[in-house]
């Protein structure tokens, strides 16, 4: 098992994930049509529901854009804070910083979580996805 897998595995555990939880599954809800639209006209092996489910969240980028955006605030204000107590104390550099370093594996790993996730929530995907 990869570093990375070990690191989400570890946080989806002590319930870190919880707000990706709920995003996950609203996001199936609204999207249910594109995401059955996307399993029928896809070959796909395994669960073709959860298969199709993480090819809309990779095509989109994003489950919850506002809570993932309060997300990477967060982080820059860590890295803000940490550099301030480093005696630097140029907000908007530290933001640009931030941003041209760390948000596209920000991202990355952001997706790598939400398609984690979907793994382990594939039951409550195919409910919700299930034809009633």
């Amino acid at each position: 098992m990869d570093q990375e897998l070990k690191i989400i595995e570890g946080l989806y555990k002590a319930g870190h994930l919880n707000g990706i939880c709920t995003h996950l599954l609203e996001f199936v809800s609204r999207h249910k049509k594109e995401i059955l639209a996307i399993a029928a006209n896809t070959p796909i092996a395994g669960d073709g529901m959860v298969e199709a489910t993480k090819q809309l969240i990779q095509h989109r980028g994003s489950i919850h854009l506002p809570s993932e955006m309060a997300d990477q605030i967060k982080e820059i204000n860590n890295e803000i804070w940490y550099r301030g107590e480093h005696g630097d104390y140029n907000r908007s550099k530290i933001q640009e910083e931030w941003a041209m370093r760390y948000a596209s594996m920000w991202r990355n790993f952001r997706i790598k979580e939400i398609l984690y996730v979907c793994d382990q929530k594939s039951e409550e995907i195919a409910s919700i996805l299930k034809p009633r």
